[in-house]
């Protein structure tokens, strides 16, 4: 839980600098729709790369822990 409330904290300092540094404009859909789809798309990227960079990982333990227990059988 403690490690929620930390990325939850710094997302939400980010997003409020983001705003305050004219990324309400970006967001403005009736104006800059354009801007406004790009910059969610590349949020939707950096979850899905997040994702994607924790399945590696998984994948690499997984393939370390058979090999362990293969050593351990000989």
């Amino acid at each position: 839980m403690a490690n929620f409330l930390k990325t939850y904290a710094v997302v939400l300092v980010v997003f409020v600098v983001f705003l305050f540094f004219g990324g309400l404009n970006l967001l403005d859909f009736n104006t800059h729709y354009y801007a406004a789809i790009a910059s969610w798309a590349f949020v939707l990227a950096l979850l899905v790369a997040a994702f994607a960079a924790q399945g590696e990982k998984i994948e690499q333990l997984e393939k370390r822990v058979s090999e362990l227990e293969e050593k351990d059988r000989d």
